[in-house]
């Protein structure tokens, strides 16, 4: 029964399935998965051993729903269910991601980022950027880039490379910018724990290849035509690839950030809802922003250290686990890019994860 609920509960928060389901199929089977979501999260919490919730979430949770419901002119339905949604789940998968090994992670994500091959070879579009069942391309691009960091704990060679290789043409499917950005980053970062990491180099130049002479896969031309031009020995088209970016985003709210510093401007303020006299329509697409200017400073700090806490405590077991910062790394900077960060699961799973090993003593070597 206990392994029953944690693939279920596995399987609906890493493979996205509820939103899936009501976005691609209809409302009854997206509300479905909800619904099998919560009942499962219920059952997990009362008939399984029980873990204390992250305290830095919890408070995190209490002060931002507090402070910015003060200021909130919504609905109070939708508002309420958000904070029963996020309180069910940190409580009760809590538990869950303690007891999730590497190799049951890498095979959850494995399946997300095969979805979004699947869609851009059988399912593309003219949009020409692919998510599977996140969506999102953007969202897709955060499952592709944390698979491909969990590959580092496979101990098989070939294993990893074939892992790092799928992963790859993944994220090269969604053309996300913050995809191609970690994929360096980590790389790089992975040659100082291992020189013979290199060999991940090896496999983003196949899935390049790849993906650049195989017709069946459509993508955006813009964008990828920018991403060719890097590797081509021709002008390197900037424009596209800085089309848009986030900074601009970010600077659209800072005078209602700066306005009311101390308490923030309520709830939903920065997430496209409308913001003050300026009615914005965009969200801020940075999460530490969103709580700084919806809740204030005192939840600002909390997430802040939070995140700068795991990046910290990772370093220090660089030589041990290399894996704990690459992870940290990509769910710290993730924030800077997205605003959903109270019901993003994917993110939330994962940040319960890494504060799970870096404080409760468990290790890879337990976890494989």
């Amino acid at each position: 029964m206990k392994e029953i609920l944690k693939h279920i509960l596995l399987a609906l928060a890493i493979l996205n399935i509820p939103t899936f389901g009501l976005v691609t199929f209809n409302p009854a089977i997206g509300a479905a998965a909800s619904a099998l979501s919560l009942v499962a999260l219920t059952l997990y919490y009362f008939f399984v051993k029980k873990s204390k919730p992250i305290l830095p979430l919890l408070i995190l949770g209490i002060l931002y729903y507090s402070i910015g419901g003060l200021n909130f002119t919504g609905e109070s339905s939708e508002f309420i269910k958000n904070i029963f949604r996020y309180f069910l789940f940190i409580i009760s998968i809590t538990e869950v991601a303690k007891n999730t090994t590497n190799k049951e992670a890498i095979f959850y994500l494995l399946v997300g980022a095969m979805s979004i091959v699947i869609n851009a070879l059988v399912f593309s579009d003219s949009y020409g950027r692919y998510a599977g069942f996140y969506i999102n391309p953007n969202k897709a691009g955060l499952i592709c880039i944390l698979g491909f960091a969990f590959t580092y704990t496979l101990i098989n060679k070939s294993h990893k490379l074939i892992a790092q290789f799928l992963f790859t043409i993944a994220g090269l499917a969604t053309l996300s910018r913050y995809f191609f950005l970690m994929l360096v980053i980590i790389n790089i970062t992975s040659i100082f724990a291992n020189r013979k990491n290199a060999i991940g180099l090896i496999a983003g130049a196949i899935g390049f290849i790849v993906i650049i002479n195989t017709p069946a896969f459509e993508l955006n031309t813009g964008r990828f035509e920018a991403l060719r031009s890097i590797f081509s020995s021709g002008e390197i088209k900037t424009k596209t690839i800085t089309t848009e970016p986030r900074n601009e985003t970010w600077a659209l709210y800072t005078d209602i950030i700066l306005d009311k510093l101390f308490f923030g401007n309520g709830y939903g303020a920065l997430q496209g809802r409308g913001a003050g006299a300026m009615d914005i329509k965009v969200g801020v697409h940075n999460t530490y922003l969103m709580v700084l200017g919806e809740s204030g400073i005192i939840p600002f700090l909390i997430i802040v250290i939070l995140y700068l806490s795991l990046l910290f405590k990772s370093a220090k077991l660089f030589t041990t686990n290399p894996e704990y910062l690459y992870i940290s790394i990509v769910l710290a900077t993730a924030l800077l890019v997205a605003h959903k960060y109270f019901y993003n699961y994917v993110v939330l799973f994962f940040t319960i994860w890494l504060y799970s090993k870096l404080h409760m003593g468990k290790n890879r070597l337990e976890n494989e």
